[in-house]
């Protein structure tokens, strides 16, 4: 998928989210690779794979921090977007994360049944606080990110071993 392709479903998406639609916008995509920083959603569709969710890992870098979703089986479909606040699937109980901003994270198609990694854990990043994994339900599995800031981000695939990749600037 070209760089203008994304940019222009990424203002779409924007555009959407602004006007108060909560209508899906789904991209068929190839791995995406090298994205560039912003703060508009990121949706991607691949249909027809149902990978199983096994880890989440974070890092911090010299200039960004890292979260890592770790996967068994072809990326799914995924939505990444800034959100007000932070809900349990299911309950809708919301999440302790200490925090200014909070990112959503959704891979559809997805399930979770043997994870691993953190439920709910605090950090002192520079721009990551938190993370916290907030559902499995129905083929969607669902992360809970909080930041300092409203950090740009950028998203991206990897294979061998299959990761979704989540890059916040500092």
């Amino acid at each position: 998928m070209s760089r203008h392709f994304r940019h222009t479903i990424r203002l779409l998406v924007a555009g959407l989210a602004a006007a108060g639609l909560t209508t899906a916008v789904a991209v068929s995509a190839g791995p995406a690779t090298a994205s560039s920083y912003g703060t508009t959603p990121v949706v991607v569709q691949h249909p027809n794979h149902h990978p199983k969710v096994t880890n989440l890992r974070v890092g911090q870098h010299k200039s960004f921090d890292r979260v890592v979703i770790d996967l068994r089986g072809k990326m799914s479909g995924y939505n990444v977007r800034f959100v007000k606040h932070l809900h349990y699937d299911g309950t809708g109980d919301p999440v302790p994360l200490k925090g200014k901003r909070f990112v959503s994270v959704v891979l559809h198609s997805a399930s979770a049944p043997n994870y691993q990694g953190p439920q709910l854990k605090q950090y002192g990043f520079p721009s990551l606080r938190g993370v916290a994994f907030t559902g499995d339900f129905e083929g969607y599995v669902s992360f809970g990110i909080s930041l300092t800031h409203k950090a740009p981000f950028r998203v991206n695939e990897l294979t061998s071993p299959t990761r979704l990749v989540i890059d916040f600037k500092h």
